[in-house]
Parts: structure tokens; C-alpha cells; sequence
């Protein structure tokens, strides 16, 4: 499964969304999706893929933000285990 299903799935059964409904490009906004529930999807994030978030601001204004960020850390995550 890539990256952005597996945020899409993790989003839908957070907030009981449908994941069809979760378009990667459509502003978390228009989803009905608030900050506070993007806190709550990085933790459940951070443990499912074994990555911790930045602790500097990233801007997320989308579900391809948040799947594009997940792969940067773990792309990050894999060039400090070598």
C-alpha cells in the first residue's frame, strides 16, 4: 500500500470519513478536517509508520501534504541508518 493510502485509510477511520472523499488535493479545510485532528492523525502516523515529526512548523494544507511529508521522513530515516 503507498504512503498516501495508508494516510488516507489512517484519516477516514480517525475522523469516520469515507476514503474516497479524501482527495489528495483537496484543502483539509473542505474536508472538515481542523488542526486539532491533524495533531491527532501525526501521533497515530508516527506510530504506524515509526517516524517521529519535525518539531519546526511544516505547512499542511492537504492530504498529499501530509503523505509527501511521511515519505520525506522516511527517506530521512533510512539515509541515518547507513
Amino acid at each position: 500500500m503507498s504512503t498516501l493510502a495508508t494516510v488516507q485509510k489512517l484519516i477516514a477511520e480517525e475522523l469516520d470519513l469515507p476514503v474516497d472523499d479524501l482527495d489528495p488535493a483537496r484543502p483539509l479545510e473542505e474536508l472538515g478536517i481542523d488542526s486539532l485532528s491533524v495533531i491527532e492523525v501525526m501521533f497515530k502516523l508516527e506510530d504506524s509508520f515509526d517516524i517521529e515529526m519535525p518539531d519546526e512548523r511544516v505547512p499542511i494544507r492537504t492530504v498529499q501534504d501530509i503523505a509527501d511529508l511521511v515519505d520525506r521522513l522516511l527517506r530521512e530515516r533510512g539515509s541515518d541508518a547507513k
